[in-house]
């Protein structure tokens, strides 16, 4: 997210290495932004200011447009010198990581052409209006893990462009009313001390972003602008809201809300008329119920994230959901789940159901058909309560990765696998399985990976006949005495088409080492089997 963030701030990230003054300015260095047409210098663990000046004092043209980044330094001597010396014009001044507890504002004379400034990672106890005002072009800023602990109505009185402004990580208790620049495109004052907004950001009509997570609000209502009229991303996570605010309703261009890690019980309807929201992340609150309506024009909604909370239903509330992509709703309160919840969801790709309560999947195919068109590839129903399929999954055409682990499964019939000819990866360790007996009746023909695994399991017979390409099998941790040697008789791993070998791990079992073995494990390294894990040395065997 930083990364990103950075980059919409202006900070470059990449360019050119050529420098033509590489060797004169060392022990700095520098790099030239061919694109914009300016010089990026970088002058890292100095002994002082002074150094600094030595290095780059009169080594470019008058005329080019630096790029300067002082870090993890020691500017004692400060305050005895100032940018000017130089002799260039600075666009983009970056102090970080040096130690400044105190400005003296002569440093910064001649810097009017600076339009980026991070002075981030320092000990500065408030916002340096004083420094500022030398900076009338300005239009990022960034004060990010300063100490600061409050913002005034004077402090950026005199920055007339400013359009990113960074907060971030400091102690900010206190923002007084109409402190903040109406100017502003992107804000980030998360991670601070707040717990009201004052109704500072009343009238920012302009901005786009807004991160005010890990604070401690316990409310947002008339706190953003009114009409949001560009709002397209709000990130409020690790907060205490208790509810979404209201303005969220005249929102029509937001994209992206994160309020993972709140109080919330409900929605309260805030999202209805989202029609270009994609990401909505509310894992970790405590929202019981939603409403048939709740999503009721998100059409467009790629990724929902409801995990960690309180819900035990869904209330038919996905079905309008049609771009929907990514559902998460682990760690909920579902004892049941049914397949009619995602009816008509063409391009749901991942559900986590994991980690709930639920005993029964409902939805066959006689009765709740899902859409043909519906191609989950990956189901996590692991850790649930589960102690039979009952058919449910027929419908569940293209899913390619099932997760049952951690159940109470103790039978699969050969109809819940039917239509799953797209699965690569199943499952159903950790369950009360006696026999696989039953998956020989069902076809699997693109099975690469079984888990089987701390079942109860006592043989393997004909269990692997209806998994032509089964390339790696964990049986580890059964009640297995006896391995039948056509186990594999119809079994050929094949990895992107190539012949490879099946690896079958048998580790934690009673197998029987026998004269029986012996011919089995022969009649399977014959057919590009191999066994691990049996208890006995197989090479002595009689």
């Amino acid at each position: 997210m930083s990364t990103f963030l950075y980059t919409l701030l202006g900070l470059t990230v990449g360019s050119s290495l050529h420098c033509a003054v590489r060797r004169e300015i060392s022990p700095c260095a520098c790099r030239t932004h061919e694109a914009i047409g300016t010089v990026a210098v970088a002058c890292e663990r100095m002994t002082s200011f002074a150094q600094v000046l030595d290095a780059l004092t009169d080594k470019f043209p008058a005329d080019t447009g630096i790029s300067l980044k002082i870090a993890y330094s020691q500017l004692d001597d400060f305050s005895a010198h100032n940018f000017q010396q130089i002799g260039i014009d600075i666009l983009t001044l970056k102090l970080n990581h040096d130690n400044l507890s105190s400005l003296d504002e002569s440093v910064f004379n001649g810097l009017n052409k600076v339009e980026y400034l991070s002075l981030a990672d320092n000990a500065l106890p408030a916002i340096p209006q004083h420094v500022l005002r030398h900076m009338p072009l300005l239009k990022t800023l960034d004060l990010g893990r300063s100490h600061i602990r409050a913002v005034t109505t004077t402090d950026f009185q005199t920055l007339s462009d400013l359009q990113h402004l960074v907060l971030a990580g400091n102690a900010i208790a206190t923002l007084e009313a109409m402190s903040m620049p109406h100017t502003l495109r992107h804000l980030h004052i998360g991670r601070n001390e707040l717990t009201s907004l004052n109704g500072t950001l009343r009238g920012l009509t302009e901005l786009e972003w807004l991160f005010v997570n890990g604070n401690l609000l316990s409310s947002l209502d008339d706190q953003l602008p009114p009409d949001g009229a560009k709002l397209m991303l709000i990130h409020a996570a690790f907060n205490k809201l208790e509810r979404l605010p209201r303005e969220l309703r005249n929102f029509m261009l937001i994209e992206s809300l994160f309020f993972q890690n709140n109080e919330l019980k409900n929605l309260g309807g805030a999202l209805q008329k989202s029609r270009r929201l994609r990401r909505l992340d509310l894992t970790h609150n405590h929202i019981q119920e939603l409403a048939d309506d709740e999503f009721q024009e998100l059409e467009v909604l790629e990724d929902l994230q409801l995990g960690h909370n309180k819900l035990s239903s869904l209330n038919g509330s996905l079905l309008p959901l049609r771009g929907l992509r990514s559902l998460n709703l682990t760690h909920n309160n579902f004892k049941e789940f049914s397949l009619q919840e995602i009816l008509g969801l063409r391009r749901l790709l991942i559900i986590d159901l994991s980690s709930n309560n639920i005993s029964r999947l409902s939805g066959q195919m006689t009765q709740n058909v899902v859409d043909l068109e519906t191609r989950v590839i990956e189901l996590r129903l692991e850790h649930n309560s589960l102690r039979a399929l009952d058919g449910a999954l027929m419908a569940l055409h293209g899913l390619q990765r099932l997760n049952l682990s951690h159940n109470l499964l103790e039978k699969i019939s050969p109809d819940d696998l039917i239509g799953l000819e797209e699965l690569r990866v199943l499952d159903i360790s950790f369950n009360r399985l006696t026999t696989l007996e039953e998956t020989s009746k069902t076809f699997l023909p693109s099975l690469e990976g079984l888990f089987a695994s701390n079942n109860l399991l006592t043989s393997l017979e004909r269990d692997f006949h209806g998994l032509p390409i089964l390339c790696w099998a964990d049986i580890s941790h059964n009640q297995i005495q006896y391995i039948g040697r056509d186990l594999v008789a119809k079994t050929r791993c094949r990895v992107r088409g190539v012949m490879a070998t099946l690896r079958i791990y048998l580790f934690e079992n009673p197998v029987q080492c026998d004269a029986n073995l012996t011919d089995t494990i022969i009649s399977m390294e014959a057919n590009h089997t191999k066994l691990y894990g049996l208890a006995c040395d197989t090479e002595n065997l009689a």
